[in-house]
C-alpha cells in the first residue's frame, strides 16, 4: 500500500517538496484583503492580483556565466516579500496559490508578518523614494496609475546593498538614504508604509540626486 503523498502540484500528487532552482524563490501568495490590512498598495486595480507573500523555498542562487561565481540569494525561507505585479509564474502548490519568481523579481523583503519602513529591506539596487501620491480612496488604497503621479522625484528613504558583480562583490549604489532624486517618469511601483505612500524604483532609473 503507497503512502499518502504529502505534496500536490497543480491537484496532482508529487514525490517530495517543490524546490526552486537557480535565483528562484517559491512564495505562497499572501490574499489581497490581508496586503491591505498590513499597509501593501500597489497602482493599478490592486486587488487584480497578489503580489505580497512569504518565503516557502529558496534557489541555490544564479551561477555568473562568464566567472562561475554564485550570486547569493537576498532572501530566506520565512522573510516577507514584495515583488512586481505582473511578475513570477503563478502555481497551485499543496492546493494554495503560489508563484516562483527570479530574485531580480523582488521590490523589497521584510521580517514578521508586518511590512514597515523601519523593518524592510530593499532588494539589490532598489531605492525606496518617498513622494508625492495621488488621492486615495476611502480604504487607503491607492489606486492611481504611474502616470498620474504628482511627482517623479522625492526624498530616499532605503536602499538595496547594490548589484553583485561577476567575481561576487557588491557594486555599491550611487544614491543614499536622506538625498533627493529625480527618477524616470512611469518608473517603479507605488507601496503604502507606515501610513504613507512610497515609489521603489532601481538605482538606474533615478537620474539625478541632490542634497
Amino acid at each position: 500500500m503507497f503512502a499518502a503523498t504529502a505534496h500536490t502540484l497543480e491537484g496532482k500528487p508529487i514525490s517530495g517538496p517543490l524546490l526552486p532552482l537557480s535565483n528562484f524563490v517559491l512564495v505562497k501568495v499572501r490574499e489581497a484583503k490581508e496586503q491591505t490590512f498590513g499597509g501593501i498598495i500597489l497602482p493599478d486595480q490592486a486587488k487584480e492580483r497578489s503580489t505580497a507573500g512569504s518565503v516557502v523555498s529558496v534557489g541555490p542562487g544564479k551561477t555568473h556565466h562568464d566567472t562561475n561565481v554564485v550570486i547569493p540569494m537576498p532572501v530566506s525561507v520565512g522573510d516577507g516579500v514584495l515583488y512586481g505585479k505582473y511578475d513570477g509564474s503563478k502555481i497551485d502548490y499543496n492546493g494554495e496559490e503560489h508563484t516562483l519568481i527570479r530574485d531580480e523579481d523582488i521590490l523589497l523583503s521584510y521580517k514578521g508578518g508586518e511590512m514597515t519602513l523601519e523593518d524592510i529591506e530593499p532588494a539589490w539596487d532598489q531605492v525606496v523614494v518617498k513622494v508625492e501620491t495621488s488621492s486615495e480612496t476611502p480604504s487607503g488604497i491607492i489606486t492611481a496609475s504611474a502616470s498620474e503621479r504628482a511627482s517623479s522625484e522625492g526624498q530616499v528613504m532605503s536602499v538595496g546593498k547594490g548589484r553583485v558583480a561577476s567575481n561576487g562583490e557588491l557594486i555599491p549604489l550611487g544614491v543614499s538614504v536622506g538625498e533627493y532624486v529625480k527618477f524616470r517618469d512611469y518608473a517603479g511601483s507605488e507601496v503604502r508604509l507606515s501610513g504613507s505612500g512610497y515609489v521603489i524604483v532601481r538605482a538606474s532609473d533615478c537620474l539625478a540626486k541632490w542634497t
